[in-house]
């Protein structure tokens, strides 16, 4: 005869599943950090890359061109400019035109994608039937992670305008004359400046030293410390015109100038990061130390 006192029973206890419950929190809480962590680290990784073609390729541009760098964007003013075009934050539909009318053909945008086998961004208003979209959903080097896949500012719309995440340096010819190139040769530390860096393209990123942003300085095609994202862990890459890409802590790249009337991340005038061709700390005479 079966004895029931003999029978076994199956299952987990309600302690036995508290217990399994509390492990599996304590390895989620270990390993959550380190999988984000992870996640970080590929993103940057990906913006090191991105940001090492954009150098590349101005470095090819600058060797076909006499040794002139392409424009930092189309500027206010340039033949064809629709009305209420501004050079912040040209419109898909200021790309078509430019196109149609040869213009802007040397900003960087429009210059360098060749040289990386990539199309310039005028292709995608002016050629490609429904490019604007496929722009949008499509991963190249225009774009880091971060600043694509989910923290876009809510007030930016991709479908009228190009959301840069990347910029090329806007302050290089500071204190010279407005109608002035640059040309390799009055680079005075080339490991030192700043080609390319990251572009703020959510208002509320921090951390963040100017008082206010508008949206026209937000993901625009040219960037400086008043610009630069601090995205990647409270810091950004920079591309300089020896080739070398770099991770930098935003602190590092910017000063806190509380007297700047809302433009308080200023260059705090680095030896290592030179956003003039000769060095000199923005707004100081040309020629002044670092």
């Amino acid at each position: 005869m079966f004895d029931i006192k003999t029978q076994r029973h199956c299952g987990f206890t309600l302690i036995e599943l508290l217990v399994v419950i509390a492990v599996i929190a304590i390895l989620a809480a270990l390993l959550l950090p380190a999988l984000a962590r992870a996640k970080e680290t590929s993103r940057q990784a990906i913006c090191l890359s991105n940001l090492k073609q954009w150098a590349v390729a101005e470095t090819g541009y600058v060797d076909d061109n006499k040794q002139i760098y392409t424009d930092t964007k189309i500027p206010d003013g340039t033949p064809c400019a629709p009305g209420g075009y501004n050079e912040d934050a040209p419109t898909w539909a200021d790309f078509a035109d430019f196109y149609q009318c040869g213009q802007g053909q040397s900003a960087w945008f429009n210059a360098l994608p060749p040289y990386i086998v990539s199309h310039p961004l005028w292709w995608y208003a002016a050629v490609d039937n429904g490019g604007i979209a496929n722009f949008n959903i499509s991963k190249t080097i225009y774009k880091c992670p971060d600043g694509t896949d989910w923290i876009v500012d809510p007030n930016l719309n991709p479908s009228t305008r190009p959301l840069f995440n990347y910029g090329q340096n806007s302050k290089a010819l500071d204190g010279l004359p407005t109608n002035d190139v640059l040309k390799s040769s009055m680079i005075i530390r080339p490991s030192a400046f700043v080609m390319f860096a990251e572009v703020r393209d959510l208002a509320s990123e921090t951390p963040f030293y100017g008082t206010s942003t508008t949206d026209e300085i937000l993901a625009s095609p040219q960037v400086y410390t008043t610009r630069v994202s601090s995205r990647h862990n409270a810091g950004s890459i920079l591309a300089f015109s020896d080739l070398h890409t770099k991770y930098y802590k935003y602190a590092y790249i910017c000063t806190n100038d509380p007297t700047g009337s809302g433009k308080n991340a200023r260059d705090p005038g680095l030896w290592d990061i030179n956003w003039t061709f000769d060095g000199h700390a923005v707004g100081n005479p040309v020629g002044s130390p670092p």
